[in-house]
């Protein structure tokens, strides 16, 4: 943090009452005042805001007994080892039990995402124990007055040799800070252009484009989604989703076998909430993780209603954080998105399963299957189609575009549904992996009306079971319905009350369907530029294709190919229409 202080020109020491003006000492008691704010510095282990970062530390040294200095010392940590640790424990919440145990091989001292602040402009990160250069210097002339030309000139040479030592090594510390400094620049901002084409990045969805001469930069899939995170507003929506909320209460509330005494994590915990619900349920205790700034909130959230010894909110991706515990129990998150897998969250809550669950430990959901069917779209063919050829008494027709080129985000009402569903996707959560989230699947549809229909979409949704039971045996097989339930708009005014207890546990699941109550994700639907006359003994035979767009690995590519076949003749072979969308 940097300040302009003007100070106006004339004759004086600026020490001297008669050079300072009234209105130059309030700009300079402003400036006074500015500079001690920005110093205040918060305590790593307690809310309390010291005046100074050395204030700071001598509090945490009274108060809970921990020294960071002789920390560091006993470490061998340099100046980015120190930051690493000031964030780590500002953003795990360790004590001092935990920091003790570390090493100084800990992996945690390598992971360059500790050294983004936890707290903008923290004076702990820019405060240095070992800087001494004034002081240091006033104290050497002190103790060593230059002697006159007349004394001997021994002890003169002997000080000034002493002080070029130091000099020495400290421009040494200065120089390996600088370049330890630029390796870390280049690690993030890209490297020397070496005449080469653009090469693909080394992270799936990661890609490597060329921008401005000599600079290689890592495309950003990620800090547009989590920003979009940090408000308000998608918090709102997502907690009076009734559907949603209170079907993972239940069974968090509803499986005390399962939760009682155990290691949770929560992947993506937002507002905190669901990690709310395992500590209620006797969790020992919750990771809450966040790579969002939305992490602050949630820690206070947290801190509110009691659950600050239960629950730890560690900011930063899943694939990035280290844990003070080898492993966990149970993992939670609430990962989907439009059309189930628009966001690729399931991503990195598969990467938290490979990393830190527990064999035999239980994913939360246990399942989700992506579901396919055709529908009129009548009415989302009139508002997104038949609006534009007149408008005002104009033709607009050319803005129709987007309407076939992208899955539409919409709420379609059951009785436009005219064939069967077909599952295109049923992944179990215990053992899915992030390459098969990219597939292709084939589906039928059979008519349902007793009359011919023009079906001009089709239309997806997704199934989501929470199963007690972990590993294979929690799959549930396609042939088996998912529970439609009723939920009052209004029931996040109370606390939610669990299920019956079962022996075997309680099974939860519910539906985005048209056929459940509304949800947040609401249903896909993809609009047809030739539509298909159905009759009632068709079906229509199709194959379903979904992945990672090339461009931005959070949005997919979908490519629907379909034909009608009369009767059960599906057959491989044949021609079909294709089309194809983003959902974005």
């Amino acid at each position: 943090m940097s300040y302009q202080v003007n100070v106006p020109a004339g004759p004086g020491s600026i020490s001297s009452a008669s050079s300072v003006t009234a209105d130059d000492d309030d700009r300079l008691s402003d400036w006074a005042s500015s500079l001690g704010e920005a110093r205040q510095t918060k305590s790593l282990f307690d809310e309390t805001i010291l005046p100074s970062p050395e204030a700071a530390l001598e509090h945490d040294s009274n108060i809970w007994d921990f020294n960071l200095h002789e920390t560091c010392e006993k470490l061998g940590l340099d100046m980015f080892g120190r930051i690493r640790l000031i964030n780590l424990i500002r953003n795990a919440g360790l004590t001092k039990d935990q920091i003790q145990v570390l090493s100084s091989s800990d992996p945690l001292f390598q992971d360059d995402n500790l050294l983004i602040p936890v707290i903008p402009d923290d004076p702990l990160l820019q405060y240095d124990p070992d800087d001494s250069w004034s002081d240091d210097e006033e104290s050497i002339v002190q103790q060593n007055p230059i002697q006159s030309n007349a004394g001997p000139s021994q002890p003169q040479t002997s000080t000034q040799n002493s002080r070029e030592s130091q000099l020495e090594a400290e421009l040494e510390k200065a120089r390996k800070d600088l370049a330890s400094m630029r390796l870390l620049i280049s690690k993030t901002v890209g490297a020397e252009d070496d005449g080469e084409p653009p090469v693909e990045g080394s992270q799936e969805g990661q890609s490597t484009e060329r921008k401005g001469k000599g600079k290689a930069v890592e495309r950003d899939d990620d800090t547009h989604y989590f920003h979009s995170y940090e408000e308000n507003d998608i918090h709102e929506i997502m907690l009076k989703d009734t559907v949603r909320t209170v079907s993972y209460a239940r069974f968090i509330l509803s499986n005390p076998k399962i939760f009682k005494d155990a290691i949770v994590m929560d992947v993506g915990c937002g507002t905190g909430i669901l990690s709310m619900f395992a500590a209620k349920a006797g969790a020992k205790h919750v990771y809450a993780i966040e790579a969002s700034g939305l992490a602050v909130k949630a820690r206070e959230n947290i801190r509110k209603n009691g659950f600050a010894d239960s629950i730890t909110v560690i900011q930063g991706k899943v694939e990035d954080i280290q844990l003070p515990v080898k492993e966990v129990n149970v993992i939670v998150s609430e990962w989907m998105g439009y059309m189930l897998l628009y966001e690729s969250m399931l991503d990195s809550v598969l990467v938290a399963r490979d990393r830190f669950l527990a064999p035999g430990g239980l994913m939360a959901p246990s399942q989700t299957r992506l579901v396919i069917s055709a529908i009129t779209g009548d009415r989302t063919w009139k508002e997104r189609v038949a609006f534009w050829p007149s408008v005002y008494g104009f033709d607009l027709s050319t803005m129709q575009a987007p309407a076939f080129d992208e899955g539409l985000t919409e709420v379609v009402d059951k009785e436009e549904i005219v064939t069967s569903e077909a599952i295109v996707r049923d992944i179990n959560s215990h053992n899915a992996t992030i390459k098969s989230l990219d597939f292709h699947s084939s589906f039928i549809l059979k008519s349902t009306s007793d009359s011919d229909v023009t079906v001009k979409a089709f239309l997806t949704h997704f199934d989501t079971f929470f199963n007690p039971i972990s590993g294979e045996g929690s799959h549930v097989q396609p042939e088996e319905q998912v529970e439609i339930l009723s939920f009052g708009d209004n029931e996040f005014e109370n606390p939610v009350q669990p299920l019956q207890e079962r022996e075997e546990g309680n099974q939860v699941s519910f539906t985005t369907g048209p056929r459940g109550k509304y949800t947040h994700w609401k249903q896909v639907v993809f609009l047809l530029r030739k539509h298909i006359s159905l009759e009632p003994n068709q079906q229509i035979q199709g194959r379903f294709f979904c992945k990672k767009s090339p461009t931005n690995s959070r949005e997919l590519d979908v490519e629907i190919h379909y034909r009608v076949i009369d009767g059960d003749e599906a057959s491989a072979e044949g021609s079909y229409d294709v089309q194809c969308y983003k959902v974005r």
